[in-house]
């Protein structure tokens, strides 16, 4: 294999998810003494297309865009043979922004409030807080006598 088929092949649309169509969502995890708190960006999508769920210690953050972009197609279709005029589809020249779904699942240490957990979505940003459990402080048991 010589360096030019090399580089072509990396420069392949597949690498970059063009027609694979793979998103992951990039996160920032922190942690205070009271909380972790995970920031995910999720840019051109709303706080209703995106799934949280907490099971076991396992956060999973997942969207089903794919979904959502395949609905729309089959609407626009039905409208179509509806008999109505339909407007005409674009033809893309470069389509780079892509629909597709993703699951990000997250194990969680074990000194988490999982009834604490709350999220907030704001600009592209999805923020989730994650309190801590206080921790155990050590007692001192007194010997009875008998």
């Amino acid at each position: 294999m010589n360096a030019l088929s090399l580089f072509n092949d990396w420069l392949n649309d597949d690498y970059y998810g063009t027609t694979s169509k793979i998103f992951v969502p990039n996160v920032d995890v922190t942690e205070t003494k009271d909380s972790y708190v995970l920031e995910m960006d999720l840019p051109g999508r709303e706080e209703k297309d995106v799934a949280i769920e907490l099971n076991d210690r396992v956060l999973t953050i997942s969207s089903a865009e794919e979904k959502k972009a395949e609905t729309e197609e089959q609407d626009a279709e039905k409208k179509d043979e509806g008999g109505s005029e339909a407007e005409e589809k674009p033809q893309y020249l470069l389509r780079e922004r892509c629909r597709s779904s993703f699951s990000r699942s997250f194990t969680l240490p074990k000194d988490i409030d999982e009834t604490g957990v709350s999220a907030n979505f704001k600009n592209g940003v999805l923020s989730i807080t994650i309190p801590r459990k206080a921790e155990a402080q050590p007692r001192k048991i007194t010997i009875n006598v008998a």
